[in-house]
């Protein structure tokens, strides 16, 4: 039996499927972390228990055969550590945009973040400035955000205070793409296993924090779990 010939997809194709693909990764991911603050509403926690999974599968994956992994090293982890420093922050104002609003804000405060870095690629990258036809879809995204605000209620009743989390979430993921651009050493693997590592050291102290709330993080935790 011949071997089944890949699809081709036209470049148009591709690139609408790519884009169609990662929006509903990206909006599955929101959804599904909003649903787990509801139950769990304990970010840090809800992070450290996700960057664990993440570095469990890296390493399956890598003794399995499935991935090249670069070796833990801290020459590598180095150069990496104020990219580091974004990826947590960039996580836990995620979080805490999730745990204080809905989801549909910080989708509007994503899909702003391509309108800052266009500016920061020209102002820090020496890249061209966004052409006529660029700027008319970053005017659409900006009138669209403004008119989504313009009808939110929670902006209507706390004011600019309602939308702190996410444009902190909307500047530093701005400032991660741009970063990660400039990042002075390549490796061959996944780099994503020092972010990781990296990053379990802001939150892990989440795990052995005492307080009165002790009792009911153990109920929360035992009924997530089932």
């Amino acid at each position: 039996m011949p071997p089944p010939v890949p699809v081709k997809l036209s470049p148009t194709m591709e690139v609408a499927f790519s884009v169609t693909a990662y929006s509903f990764c990206s909006g599955t991911l929101v959804l599904i972390n909003k649903l787990i603050l509801h139950k769990l509403p304990f970010p840090s926690l809800v992070i450290t228990f996700q960057l664990c999974a993440a570095l469990c599968f890296i390493f399956g994956a890598k003794y399995g055969g499935y991935l090249q992994v670069d070796p833990l090293r801290w020459e590598y982890v180095v150069p990496y550590l104020y990219y580091i420093v974004a990826f947590a922050m960039g996580v836990y104002s995620n979080m805490r945009s999730l745990s204080v609003s809905n989801v549909e804000t910080v989708i509007v405060f994503r899909a702003l973040s391509p309108c800052v870095v266009a500016m920061l690629d020209a102002m820090f990258l020496g890249r061209e400035y966004p052409s006529k036809r660029s700027w008319t879809g970053i005017a659409l995204i900006v009138l669209g955000a403004y008119g989504y605000a313009s009808f939110d209620e929670q902006f209507a009743s706390q004011g600019p205070s309602a939308y702190f989390w996410p444009f902190c979430y909307m500047c530093i993921i701005s400032f991660e793409m741009v970063s990660n651009i400039v990042t002075p050493i390549q490796l061959v693997g996944l780099n994503y296993i020092y972010i990781c590592f990296a990053s379990l050291i802001f939150f892990s102290p989440s795990l052995f924090y005492k307080n009165h709330n002790n009792r009911h993080t153990a109920r929360k935790l035992f009924a997530v779990s089932i």
